[in-house]
């Protein structure tokens, strides 16, 4: 996934590596990772050879750091573009080579913390949306089904192969905050979230006209997992639900189809 305002991709096609501190050309001015930017190795069309150096005895083509005091250099220009000069690839920023050009930001982190907080919000939002988080549920269920299998409570007398596991996030009122359980696939979520609140001996009012009702939702976004005579089966069969998925069961009042504090719920 692109994250531009973070990095800047490798020029070279067959690359295009992410690189958080591109090199900028010289000659071409596209911007390279730390492996593509000499000329020779990205096929630059500028003209380089005019300022090449070699080193003295015929040695081969050298572009000292003029840092005073380093001695090291680059087989390819690292000009900065504030004061001109060139440097090698350990002093090539503004800051380590004590250019006279450079400015702080006035807050380096804060102003960090901000963008990546920005692009979090923004994907947080397109998966709640467009559902696109499914990918990721998928994977985290995987990687959480084996440890699960070895805690989780459920009725013995179910068979293995009928058998989905959770991580159920309790409510908040609730003294005990997860459970590790185990359901069968072909019972709705009406059941499960029975069977689950008798576990966890989560107090179930589901069946008391006026009362908050016991729901589940997908830890990762907060969405609705469905209606209670869906059975669980079919929304694996969809890929809506994944055995080893974290969900949270909570109190909330009829027809709520996204739970906005989701969140909130740790494991």
């Amino acid at each position: 996934m692109e994250l531009p305002e973070l990095g800047k991709q490798c020029q070279v096609s067959s690359c295009k590596q992410l690189d958080f501190l591109p090199i900028k050309c010289h000659f071409c001015s596209a911007l390279f990772c730390k492996d593509h930017f000499p000329p020779q190795y990205h096929d630059c069309s500028g003209d380089y050879n005019k300022v090449v150096d070699k080193r003295p005895g015929g040695g081969p083509v050298h572009y000292p750091c003029e840092l005073e005091g380093c001695k090291n250099g680059e087989l390819a220009p690292v000009i900065c573009p504030a004061c001109t000069k060139n440097f090698c690839l350990a002093h090539r920023h503004q800051v380590d080579h004590n250019c006279p050009s450079y400015e702080p930001p006035v807050n380096p982190m804060a102003e960090a913390a901000a963008k990546v907080q920005k692009i979090t919000e923004r994907l947080d939002s397109a998966d709640s949306k467009k559902g696109q988080g499914r990918k990721s549920d998928k994977l985290a269920a995987k990687v959480q089904l084996m440890k699960l299998k070895q805690k989780s409570v459920g009725q013995g007398d179910l068979p293995q192969d009928e058998r989905l596991y959770f991580l159920a996030l309790l409510p908040k009122a609730h003294s005990v905050t997860t459970q590790a359980v185990y359901v069968s696939h072909h019972w709705s979520i009406g059941k499960a979230i029975d069977t689950i609140a008798t576990l966890s001996k989560v107090p179930n009012r589901n069946n008391m006209t006026g009362a908050d009702k016991l729901v589940l939702f997908r830890a990762s976004d907060g969405s609705h997992l469905g209606s209670m005579d869906l059975t669980l089966k079919s929304l694996v069969d969809e890929g809506q639900l994944f055995n080893g998925q974290s969900i949270i069961m909570e109190y909330v009042s009829p027809g709520t189809e996204q739970l906005e504090s989701f969140k909130t719920y740790k494991a």
